[in-house]
């Protein structure tokens, strides 16, 4: 049995329906024998219950927090984070999943009732440790509405581009289109895990 000795973060990012929750649960199954340990976070850490972070099943119905509460919420997730990778990556031979990530918060306000602008927001998610790779997403509109018809074809197209903009933004993402043959995105991830595994 083959192992990475890296331990590595990788996250998952795209609009509900794009394709994540099948590639997490497939990538998970494929690399079972090459990690010791392999976990899964939704969105942030919860240190010492990382295993326990639950999704909002009906997000996009409240209304925003005040901009002193969101930039509170913001600091306690970049504490959260700094402490989790501090302690996490001490560790070898982990891969460690998110399914999205707190730079979400600039594409999908709404979802986290979040009020700060967009300047700061950046300046701020830009102290936060990073994964080693981003996975975005994306998908034909009509068939990510035959998945999970939860937003507007309008809101839909505007995250999609700010999820593509988001991954050409950064050296370390992968842009997969989940229409395409499931095996294609699977072996794009691993080509990507080996490259990272086997250079510092």
């Amino acid at each position: 049995m083959s192992s990475y000795n890296k331990s590595l973060v990788i996250s998952f990012m795209g609009v509900d329906g794009s394709g994540k929750s099948t590639l997490i649960d497939l990538i998970t199954k494929k690399f079972k024998n090459k990690y010791k340990n392999i976990r899964y976070i939704h969105l942030r850490p919860y240190l010492f219950l990382t295993d326990k972070s639950i999704t909002n099943a009906n997000p996009h119905y409240n209304k925003p927090r005040s901009q002193f509460i969101s930039l509170l919420q913001i600091l306690t997730w970049l504490l959260i984070y700094q402490i989790f990778f501090f302690v996490r990556l001490k560790k070898k031979n982990q891969l460690i999943i998110f399914d999205r990530y707190a730079h979400d918060l600039l594409i999908d306000k709404i979802r986290y009732r979040f009020s700060l602008s967009n300047k700061l927001t950046r300046y701020i998610l830009s102290l936060f440790p990073e994964p080693h790779l981003w996975i975005v997403l994306v998908a034909p509109i009509k068939l990510i509405e035959k998945r999970k018809k939860e937003l507007s074809v309008k809101e839909l197209k505007r995250q999609m581009k700010l999820y593509i903009n988001f991954s050409n933004n950064r050296k370390n993402s992968l842009l997969l289109n989940t229409s395409k043959k499931i095996t294609n995105s699977i072996s794009s991830i691993q080509k990507k895990l080996i490259s990272i595994s086997t250079n510092d």
